[in-house]
C-alpha cells in the first residue's frame, strides 16, 4: 500500500462483528492531516467501536484500517510503539480514565514511560510540565492526586496525559459528556485553542451534534454501523440529507 503525506487514517470496505452481530458495516472513510471530523452516532451506532479500530484497540475483522498507508493490523511491535506516540486518546470519563492512587507526575509521564520518550528524569519532568501549561495547569498539582480535583481539572490532566508524547492526533471519545455545562465549555474551548494553537488531526467521537458541529469542519453521520452522511459542518447544519440527520438537526437536540 502506497504511502499519502496528506492521508493520516483510511479504512476500506471495513466490517466488525461482536458475538455474530455487525457492529459496523462498510465503513470506507479517509481522514487528512490537519482535520477536524467529528463522529457523531446515538448508543449502539457503532462509534466507539470505530474509535476502537482507529485506536488499534480492536483488530479489524474484514477490510482495511491504514495509518499514512501502513495497515494497523500488520503492524509490528516497533511500528506499534511509534504508533501509539504519534496517536493519543482522551476518554470520556475523567474520573474513570485517571488512576485514583497515583500522583499526578504518574499519570502524565506515563505515556513517556511505557514508550521510552524521555532520556532521563530531567526530560520526562520538563515534558510533564510543558504539557501542563498547554492545558493552562500549574506545577504545582504533580505531587497531587486525582480526588483533590474537580472535572474540568481532570480533564484537563487528561488532555495533557494525551499531549505529552506530542502526538499528531488526538482521538477525542465524548470528551465532555461527563461534565456540567460551564466546564463543558472551558474543556470546548481548550480544544479549539489547541487545534488553533498546535498542528494536529483531531477526531471528536461523540452522540451530542451541536456539541461535534462546533469543533468539527466535517461530520460524519454513524446510525446501526452505517455511515449515512458524510459531509462538512456547515453542510450537515445546513441543509442535511439523511432523514435521520435532518431530526437530529431539527430538534436541536443531541441524541
Amino acid at each position: 500500500m502506497s504511502k499519502d503525506v496528506n492521508t493520516v487514517f483510511d479504512l476500506a470496505n471495513v466490517y466488525f462483528a461482536y458475538k455474530e452481530k455487525n457492529i459496523l458495516k462498510n465503513i470506507s472513510l479517509s481522514v487528512s492531516k490537519g482535520e477536524s471530523l467529528g463522529i457523531v452516532g446515538e448508543s449502539g451506532s457503532g462509534k466507539t467501536t470505530l474509535l476502537s479500530l482507529l485506536l488499534r484497540l480492536f483488530t479489524v475483522q474484514h477490510g482495511t484500517v491504514s495509518f499514512y498507508g501502513t495497515s494497523l493490523k500488520t503492524m509490528t511491535r516497533q511500528d506499534i510503539k511509534v504508533f501509539r506516540s504519534r496517536v493519543q486518546p482522551v476518554f470520556q470519563d475523567p474520573f474513570l480514565s485517571l488512576d485514583p492512587t497515583q500522583k499526578i507526575e504518574s499519570i502524565i509521564g506515563e505515556p513517556l514511560d511505557s514508550l521510552k520518550l524521555a532520556v532521563d528524569k530531567e526530560e520526562r519532568k520538563a515534558k510533564i510540565i510543558a504539557a501542563l501549561r498547554i492545558v493552562e495547569l500549574d506545577e504545582d498539582v504533580l505531587r497531587r492526586i486525582p480526588v483533590e480535583f474537580s472535572g474540568g481539572q481532570r480533564q484537563r490532566i487528561a488532555i495533557a496525559r494525551a499531549l505529552v508524547t506530542n502526538p499528531e492526533v488526538l482521538i477525542a471519545d465524548e470528551p465532555v459528556s461527563a461534565l456540567d455545562i460551564i466546564t463543558k465549555i472551558e474543556i470546548l474551548n481548550l480544544l479549539h485553542t489547541l487545534k488553533q494553537n498546535k498542528d494536529f488531526t483531531l477526531i471528536m467521537v461523540s452522540h451530542d451534534l451541536p456539541v461535534v458541529a462546533d469543533i468539527s469542519t466535517r461530520i460524519i453521520m454513524l446510525d446501526k454501523g452505517e455511515i449515512i452522511e458524510d459531509a462538512s459542518a456547515s453542510e450537515i447544519l445546513a441543509a442535511p440529507k439523511h432523514p435521520r440527520t435532518k431530526q437530529l438537526v431539527e430538534s436541536g437536540i443531541d441524541l
